[in-house]
């Protein structure tokens, strides 16, 4: 039962507010051709002027915060796929089993590690 109306600095400087077309759910759409620039609007629900938290929005010289459109040229461009830069801080890791010399070298250097944080002094007795 709402009436949604799409209201901004494009409809008659706020003064002529078109009505939205309900399309289901919370959805209504309006649709409008505006030239190139930037636009303020607002949405005015049930009598009540709101902006939408979900697109951009700014403020406007009144300090009134409104949601913001830039209407632009249309050009065709083709994304450009940038291939990945090599950092040297990553390493490829293949997972394979270890073989015994490479589990003994493991082994070498983890007790070297722990070792070295908590030596152990031997003094005879």
């Amino acid at each position: 039962g709402e009436e949604v109306y799409l209201v901004g600095d494009f409809t008659g400087n706020w003064k002529e507010p078109i009505k939205a077309a309900h399309k289901g759910g919370p959805r209504f759409e309006v649709e409008i051709r505006l030239p190139q620039g930037k636009y303020y609007y607002k949405f005015i629900t049930n009598g009540d002027w709101r902006h939408s938290t979900a697109s951009p929005t700014e403020r406007d010289e009144s300090g009134n915060t409104n949601n913001v459109i830039v209407v632009g040229d249309t050009a065709s461009v083709k994304p450009t796929v940038q291939p990945q830069k090599k950092d040297a801080n990553i390493v490829k890791v293949i997972e394979r089993p270890l073989t015994e010399n490479e589990r003994f070298m493991l082994a070498k250097a983890a007790r070297c590690v722990a070792f070295g944080v908590c030596p152990i002094r031997l003094a005879p007795k």
